[in-house]
């Protein structure tokens, strides 16, 4: 797939068939992920990667709480915004999209505590990014779909505990892999040209 092509068809799936995926394009979905920009060099990261419906259910118990909380009837009722609309469609979707995907990957850090005093203290979360977009325009090129959720609160901490992840490693988000349904709802899009965007020499 062109370069371009992947780009274009990159967006983020929340409802899947159950096909397998083969384990083999996870890893290459992995080495992608591993050539990001690494702030120490050392590439330092790890991957948990889930399959398991025990494995899933067990680390994201925590957004299957929230995905029942959500009063759908609430967003319904009056009239939505393009954002009220996307936040309407995923809510209810937060823990399905994960659970229903073959896999789910856990890209973790290494960082004990993260310090937004400056901006270069946030490197090790900024890398992370890189690594979650390499893997994420992967997953695209290799003619899948993903979906994303960045833990939400005290989540993280409880998908850490859950996952006998060692002390002092972070995740900045967990992606699910799979093959999305050919119906899923496309929903549109803000507009993604730059023109409106650019200044010249300064702002």
């Amino acid at each position: 797939m062109e370069f371009n092509e992947v780009i274009n068809k990159r967006k983020t799936s929340r409802e899947f068939t159950d096909k397998e995926v083969d384990f083999d394009a996870i890893k290459r979905i992995l080495e992608a992920g591993m050539k990001a920009p690494s702030w120490d060099h050392y590439r330092n990261w790890q991957f948990i990667v889930l399959h398991t419906k025990e494995e899933k259910e067990k680390a994201f118990s925590y957004a299957k709480q929230i995905a029942d909380r959500f009063d759908t009837g609430k967003y319904e009722s009056r009239k939505r915004n393009l954002a009220q609309e996307m936040y309407a469609y995923a809510m209810p979707r937060q823990y399905t999209m994960l659970a229903d995907c073959p896999y789910v990957i856990v890209p973790l850090f290494k960082c004990s505590r993260l310090n937004g005093e400056w901006v270069s203290k946030l490197n090790p979360l900024t890398t992370a990014w890189c690594v979650a977009e390499n893997m994420m325009l992967s997953i695209i090129n290799e003619g899948l779909g993903y979906s994303l959720r960045i833990p939400l609160n005290k989540e993280h901490d409880i998908v850490i505990e859950k996952l006998d992840v060692s002390k002092g490693w972070m995740t900045p988000c967990f992606i699910g892999v799979g093959y999305p349904k050919e119906d899923e709802r496309v929903l549109k899009q803000y507009d993604s040209n730059p023109d409106s965007h650019i200044h010249m020499g300064a702002w």
